[in-house]
């Protein structure tokens, strides 16, 4: 089985923030901290159901290859299975608080970009009528102009000509205000669109490769057993020629020493 640690965010590059690291998965596993949890739910017996997950971390990747040696094919993807799902529900609650996190977030950006967007609006109307009635106090003052007049005329020209300052000033700031609002929206719908990416590319475990046997059995190995034969063998023969090479020599010699009687003759006739 293969599988790869899930996604819990993604950094400011777009780069995956995996849940838990390859190495501390693996070290989980190697000592041995499902193998109850399995077999409980399994429903097997212990002492006949004896795992021994075996884990590698694929070189240059953040894939983990679990490997499970039982004679019986069913229980081993059974159990591999069920490490998995083990795995799974282990790192959920750590997905879910996460997705959590991130809905409020969406939320409150959202009621935000709802207030921003209600005045936003009230701004562009209230833009509306001060130009309207800017417009309309510059016609009146313009045919006030025209007409010319008393001293009386000459205060109301005044009295329009600080309006339409006013009124001037007044259709800058809201312009400036909309400005702002549009630069406030545009971001928090950046920002919206961010965090739904975010949401989007949180998962949980990922199996990369579902639980399966091996296509040859593992055991016994064949080939191993006949090299491992015939290397012992012919060491056993070697030995053999060896040994019987040596007693040949060994009686050999015997035969060649002189007996008992011999020895005596020998002694006698030197004296």
């Amino acid at each position: 089985m293969v599988m790869e640690p899930g996604v819990i965010n993604v950094d400011k590059d777009g780069k995956p923030i995996f849940i838990d690291s390859p190495s501390n998965i693996k070290s989980k596993i190697d000592s041995q901290a499902y193998n109850s949890k399995v077999v409980k739910r399994l429903n097997a017996d212990p002492k006949k159901l004896r795992l021994k997950f075996k884990t590698v971390q694929t070189k240059n990747s953040n894939t983990l290859k679990i490997r499970l040696e039982l004679e019986d094919v069913n229980k081993g993807i059974q159990s591999l299975s069920t490490l998995f799902h083990e795995l799974r529900e282990e790192y959920q609650h750590y997905i879910d608080s996460r997705k959590s996190e991130l809905d409020q977030k969406i939320a409150m950006n959202k009621r935000q970009l709802d207030v921003s967007a209600d005045e936003k609006k009230y701004v562009e109307h209230e833009i509306i009528t001060v130009k309207a009635n800017t417009d309309r106090i510059i016609e009146e003052r313009n045919m006030l102009i025209k007409k010319g007049g008393n001293s009386s005329d000459k205060l109301s020209l005044l009295i329009y000509t600080n309006i339409i300052q006013q009124n001037m000033a007044h259709y800058s700031g809201l312009n400036n205000r909309l400005s702002t609002l549009m630069n406030e929206i545009e971001r928090m719908k950046s920002e919206m669109e961010i965090l739904k990416i975010k949401k989007q590319s949180i998962e949980s475990i990922r199996l990369i490769q579902p639980p399966q046997s091996s296509i040859y059995p593992i055991k016994p190995k064949k080939k191993l057993n006949v090299m491992l034969a015939f290397v012992i063998g012919l060491f056993v023969s070697v030995f053999l020629a060896f040994f019987i090479e040596y007693l040949q020599k060994m009686k050999g010699y015997s035969n060649s020493m002189p007996t008992t009687d011999q020895r005596s003759s020998i002694e006698n006739q030197e004296h």
